[in-house]
């Protein structure tokens, strides 16, 4: 318990620098206007070059996460049968509820947020005012839908699978797979910023928050289930 709180003190501590580095600085708009083509007036991803792409990029890494959530079932149901493979359940477990709770929990926020993504802001001819994160808009704005982009969504995807740093014993192994979930998340992350759905911001605190889930998970399913068996 002692290192969850002390890994989970760092974690909010860290969402908090995100948050006032995106407050104070303009490091968000000075990345994203390497995304945006001004003589085209377009994305580099632009919707036509994202169907051709989102095979890959966008439904393939969703793909990738329901098969590898079916594999992890699959696995734990023959576990029900089978004795032997119950003490060697932890990392599926964890994989699959890192899987399911990672973009439930994260994505969902975003539904509360109220913040648009930089194709909707006015800075890149949308239609809404760019407000940063803890600002409020303008009292004479009227929203005729609320924004839902913050923090990003499909970007949690990829962060999920750093949960594999927890399913192995060797060092390099945890290292591996913590790689690995960095690399599927900021592939999806970059991308959707190519697209202009996302500021690097949105990207990072999801990542943190993606592995705090992960650490509360990991904490939960070591404590009840070696009790269990």
């Amino acid at each position: 318990m002692k290192k969850l709180l002390i890994g989970l003190s760092i974690g909010i501590l860290l969402l908090l620098g995100v948050l006032a580095l995106e407050y104070y600085t303009d490091w968000d708009l000075i990345l994203q206007e390497h995304f945006f083509d001004r003589a085209n007036n377009r994305w580099l991803i632009y919707p036509a070059l994202h169907k051709k792409l989102s095979f890959i990029f966008y439904s393939g890494l969703k793909n990738v996460l329901i098969a590898t959530a079916v594999f992890c079932l699959i696995r734990l149901l023959l576990s029900i049968k089978r004795k032997d493979l119950r003490t060697n359940n932890q990392p599926y477990l964890i994989m699959l509820l890192s899987i399911i709770f990672v973009p439930l929990i994260v994505a969902s926020a975003k539904y509360f947020t109220n913040v648009y993504c930089p194709y909707q802001l006015n800075i890149y001819n949308g239609l809404y005012p760019f407000v940063r994160i803890l600002e409020d808009y303008p009292a004479d704005f009227i929203q005729p839908k609320p924004g839902r982009c913050f923090p990003a969504g499909h970007a949690t995807a990829g962060f999920a699978f750093m949960a594999l740093y927890y399913c192995f014993n060797d060092r390099k192994k945890r290292i591996l797979g913590l790689s690995l979930g960095l690399i599927l998340g900021w592939t999806a992350a970059t991308y959707q910023m190519y697209r202009g759905q996302h500021f690097l911001s949105h990207s990072v605190f999801s990542m943190i928050s993606a592995f705090m889930v992960i650490m509360i998970i990991n904490y939960l399913v070591r404590k009840f289930y070696l009790k269990r068996y």
